[in-house]
């Protein structure tokens, strides 16, 4: 017995080829369980890909921070309970939807940053966390430009529908206009986790997967290229997958912006104009819709 357990484990080790594939039997199964785990341990891509969903999950179901509520049940979640929730933090009547905000912030920044300097050992800016080159300024200023001017009437619309106006501000009523003003300030960190963990650990973290960083497993033969142009589909496969529950306008213009934001941060080399032109958007979406109900 002990011997057929040794001849299994070694067998579970060895490379996936295509003969087998094409002829699998249950050792396969046990085998491509066994390649997926290793590769989540030692190669590139695996741990990109791993780690985003296990952050992204541990920041909650549209980052509402789910497992915080288990040790801190005054916690209620961003736009939820609103005026009767209990007060977290003195002084700022918004601060579920700030905590949240700033989970997101460690969650899908601070820690995948920490993964590229010392996993990794890359740079910051090669996951466009970086200015744009002095090359591509000029782009990057265009491309600001562009992208937003493109969206408004999409946020427009989205500001006329209901569902939209049952979720959006996360936060209301405001006392005051200067008071709406801190609180999209306070937005902000929102906007740069959500669009570095998918514009930017993801897509540039798999755009720059090469076959070395596959063959230490042995989950892949040699290659020069893996997911290239591709990786601004999965990017934008998981940001769509992030607003499933969403209201719909919003669930279905993640296709666009997820393509749109993704190609636009991958020709810059930076997150940053995409950050700036979501954050704007939305607070133009909050506005239209807080003065269409006589908010501000």
């Amino acid at each position: 017995m002990s011997e057929q357990r040794v001849a299994l484990t070694k067998r579970i080790q060895q490379d996936l080829d295509p003969v087998e594939l094409s002829e699998p039997d249950y050792v396969t199964v046990l085998k491509l369980v066994f390649h997926v785990a290793v590769s989540v341990l030692r190669e590139k891509p695996g741990q990109i890909l791993a780690s985003a969903f296990v952050l992204l999950m541990a920041w909650g179901f549209h980052g509402n921070l789910d497992l915080l509520k288990l040790v801190v049940p005054d916690y209620r979640g961003p736009g939820v309970d609103l005026g009767h929730r209990p007060q977290l933090i003195p002084g700022i009547p918004w601060d579920d939807e700030l905590i949240s905000f700033a989970g997101g912030l460690v969650l899908v920044v601070l820690v995948p940053m920490l993964l590229i300097r010392v996993v990794y050992r890359d740079s910051w800016a090669n996951y466009g966390l970086g200015l744009p080159p002095k090359g591509r300024r000029s782009l990057a200023v265009w491309a600001f430009f562009t992208l937003t001017a493109l969206s408004l009437p999409a946020f427009y619309l989205g500001a006329q529908d209901a569902s939209m106006r049952m979720v959006y501000p996360l936060y209301r009523p405001f006392a005051s206009g200067l008071e709406f003003a801190v609180y999209e300030l306070t937005y902000l960190p929102f906007f740069i986790a959500i669009e570095f963990i998918f514009r930017g650990y993801l897509l540039f973290g798999l755009e720059s997967v090469r076959g070395d960083n596959v063959r230490a497993a042995a989950g892949g033969g040699p290659a020069p290229y893996f997911f290239g142009k591709y990786a601004l589909l999965i990017q934008m496969l998981s940001y769509t997958a992030w607003h499933l529950g969403k209201p719909l306008p919003e669930l279905w213009g993640t296709l666009v912006w997820g393509i749109a934001a993704g190609a636009t941060a991958w020709a810059v080399r930076s997150i940053w104009p995409v950050v700036l032109s979501h954050w704007l958007l939305n607070i133009f979406l909050d506005l239209m819709i807080l003065r269409s109900q006589g908010g501000i």
